[in-house]
This record gives C-alpha cells, structure tokens and sequence, in this order.
C-alpha cells in the first residue's frame, strides 16, 4: 500500500512541476520574435502570490513580467492582477516588504484594465470573471533584490481595500519561482 502512495505523489507532483511548462498555465513563459523590427519579447502567464508562506492558502494577487530586447538595458515591466473588477488605487499602489524595507510603485497608466475571461470546461465547469489589471515599470536590479531577499511581501491597493500576500514563498505555480526562470531567459537574451 506505500509503494502505491508514494508513486501515487511521485506523479501528482511530476504533473505539478510541469504545468509551468505549458502555455496558459502560471508562470508560463513565452518568447516571440518580431518580424517588423527583429526585436525579442519574453512575457509571463500571471503566477501567484499566495496568502501565505505554505502555498496551500489560496491567491488573491497574482504577478507577471515582460521584458523586451527593445527596452532601456535595465526595464522590465511588473504586471498586477486581481480577480473581480476591482479600480487600483492611484499613485503608489504596489508595495514590497523586502526584508522589512518598503518600496512602492506607481502604476504606467492611470485607469485600471478590467478585463473579462471566459469560463473553461475540463471535468467541470469553472465559470468565467473579470480579472483586473495595471502594468508597473521596475529594474531588474529590483527583481534580483526581491529573489535574493529572506522575506517578500506584497500588498496591491485597490480603490476600497488591498490585497496582500508572501512573494518569498517558493511553491510550484508561485511568482518567486517563475520570476527566477524568467530572469535566467532574460539574462540569455541580453
């Protein structure tokens, strides 16, 4: 019966980990190359921030990159995104914990994307939403300090509330781990 069990986990968690690897899963990576100027372009499939440190408590934020051959040497742009249609609110509203340091962002545009995403079908039904978006110019040295960093919190500001949670946690299908793979294929590509 634990020979059962164990290969049982051993397979859940090798389907897991490759679910990164697969288009439209978080943390997906995907690279095209522009056929009107040449240039490399790199985005990511929203990841998530969990609640909490163990990658079991749900996700109320999730974070993607983009980064383009085209940009200013140290520019990669951070996507923040929230289930429901929900207003940002203005000015600073992204903020990192970095081991006890705040460091805030002011979103690129003023209004906040909401965007509508359609239900799916697999086994059963998981009804569609709107997801709400804005975009938030950082460097990649910030990127860098925030993977190296013992302790990462996150909190998005809305219009009437946040949400928060532990960019540090490295769980599969978390920011932390993807933004890793995605600095590695920026690194190569610069």
């Amino acid at each position: 019966m634990r020979k059962q069990q164990f290969l049982l986990v051993t397979f859940l968690l090798a389907v897991l980990s490759g679910c990164a690897s697969m288009p439209g899963m978080p943390g997906y990576i995907s690279e095209e190359k522009s056929s009107f100027d040449g240039s490399t372009q790199l985005s990511m499939e929203p990841a998530f921030v969990y609640r909490d440190n163990d990658g079991f408590s749900g996700s109320d934020l999730k974070l993607s990159l983009l980064w383009r051959s085209t940009m200013k040497n140290e520019d990669i742009v951070l996507e923040a995104f929230v289930d429901g249609a929900h207003s940002f609110a203005r000015g600073e509203s992204l903020h990192f914990n970095v081991d006890g340091e705040v460091v805030s962002f002011k979103a690129l545009e003023e209004l906040t994307n909401i965007d509508y995403e359609p239900g799916v079908y697999s086994t059963v039904y998981v009804p569609g939403g709107n997801v709400s978006s804005k975009r938030y110019l950082v460097s990649r040295k910030f990127i860098t300090r925030i993977l190296e960093a013992s302790q990462v919190g996150v909190r998005l500001d809305l219009r009437r509330s946040f949400v928060e949670g532990v960019f540090s946690d490295t769980t599969s299908s978390s920011a932390h781990e993807a933004f890793e793979v995605f600095m590695q294929k920026v690194e190569q590509k610069s």
